[in-house]
């Protein structure tokens, strides 16, 4: 699969209107950053931000990878009205 198939497999994937695995972050990480101190934490392959958004409104700082254009805009767009 050559990245240009790649990235557009993503993008068809978050262009709905909706979240694809909607904006509730995932449970486990959830539950395991209430352990942790406040930081920064690196989430690669961020999809549409979900995880993101939780620790960025919880005081966190995080560094996020996005590759797919699709998913950027709906994750700055929704961080944008959280925050």
């Amino acid at each position: 699969m050559t990245d240009k198939t790649w990235l557009s497999r993503w993008d068809e994937r978050y262009s709905n209107k909706g979240f694809a695995y909607g904006t509730e972050p995932n449970n486990y990480l959830k539950n395991q950053l209430k352990k942790l101190n406040p930081g920064t934490i690196l989430f690669p392959a961020e999809g549409e931000g979900r995880n993101a958004v939780l620790l960025l409104n919880s005081d966190g700082k995080c560094l996020h990878l996005i590759s797919a254009l699709k998913g950027k805009t709906k994750h700055y767009s929704w961080q944008k009205a959280t925050m």
